[in-house]
């Protein structure tokens, strides 16, 4: 259950889009990591890789004190559950982030044909990407930090136009190379968020040709992003404004697709209806036609966060102050 829309305090909003939320790192990433991920794992037998998971998940969910409690502050937000209840899904988190980290292992090695063979719901969401890219406007695939972001990439391939992926690093070169490797693919153009003034100019470039643009749109970014406080299941959070912005710039409809973990080494894709936005008015009315805009991405997000939170994976405060929830 969902706790009741709070009345969102104004001095609230400007205090949340005065701090964006830096992004979010922790002292376990490293390329040791990676490389016990990567380098082991894959050779291990299933029924050790199983009970290795769990044992692994209880060291880092007993261990990182603060994620713990930021994941139990955002999901008593989300889901409105408390006590055990609340423990029991901070636990499946860490978990399912756990299968988001091995999934890795088989990216590197996993064609875009053998991972249709391992997707559920593939050919509808296949039609409604095809069907906008015949439009001629590009598409902006929104996605968050839910599922597995990165194999996406994979069925984005099949429809043989470029892919542009926008993220941001803040780890060393060594570390985020192995996911770097993992997701590389023909056609792909990650491009780093805050390195060129010029982005937005070839973002739009790229969807006038009629090209896919990926971009999250769950996390700001830190300090010089654009963002806007927007009500998030009842209370403000700080939200990146560029896909709504793109979208108000080009006219390219915004396609949320998510990849979701299912039983074993299956996937469930899950997408909504595309959303149009029409270009922005001159003036005061263009902050008024943004900010509408990112309210219905603010509400499509919720509808996928509410049937999967345990597969969201933000481990520190969404929302500002630890508004998540008062208790856990």
């Amino acid at each position: 259950m969902t706790p009741p829309p709070a009345t969102i305090d104004p001095a609230l909003r400007a205090e949340a889009a005065r701090a964006p939320r830096r992004w979010y790192t922790h002292g376990w990433n490293r390329p040791l990591a990676w490389e016990l991920i990567l380098g082991i794992t894959p050779r291990l037998p299933r029924f050790v890789l199983a009970p290795l998971h769990h044992v692994t998940t209880i060291i880092c969910f007993s261990a990182m004190v603060s994620e713990r409690r930021a994941v139990r502050r955002n999901l008593r937000r989300v889901t409105g559950l408390t006590g055990r209840a609340n423990l029991a899904m901070a636990y499946r988190v860490f978990f399912n982030f756990g299968r988001f980290l091995l999934a890795y292992a088989g990216l590197r090695d996993l064609d875009a044909r053998r991972f249709r063979e391992k997707l559920i719901d593939v050919e509808p969401i296949e039609r409604i990407l095809q069907q906008v890219l015949d439009d001629g406007r590009g598409a902006i695939i929104m996605t968050m930090h839910l599922g597995h972001w990165d194999l996406g990439l994979k069925l984005m391939a099949g429809h043989q136009v470029p892919v542009h992926v926008v993220m941001r690093h803040e780890d060393g070169v060594e570390v985020t190379r192995y996911a770097d490797e993992a997701r590389a693919m023909p056609n792909l153009k990650v491009h780093q968020s805050g390195n060129s003034p010029l982005l937005a100019v070839e973002l739009m470039t790229a969807l006038r040709r009629g090209e896919l643009v990926a971009v999250q749109a769950d996390r700001a970014v830190g300090a010089g992003s654009a963002t806007m406080a927007i009500e998030f299941f009842g209370a403000p959070a700080d939200l990146p404004t560029g896909p709504a912005q793109l979208a108000m710039a080009t006219g390219a409809p915004v396609v949320p697709i998510f990849v979701l973990f299912d039983r074993k080494d299956r996937y469930r894709l899950v997408t909504l209806p595309p959303m149009r936005f029409d270009r922005a008015p001159r003036g005061e009315q263009s902050e008024t036609a943004l900010r509408a805009a990112m309210r219905t991405l603010a509400a499509g997000m919720e509808t996928v966060v509410s049937r999967y939170p345990d597969q969201w994976f933000n481990f520190y405060d969404i929302w500002p102050d630890g508004r998540g929830g008062d208790h856990a």
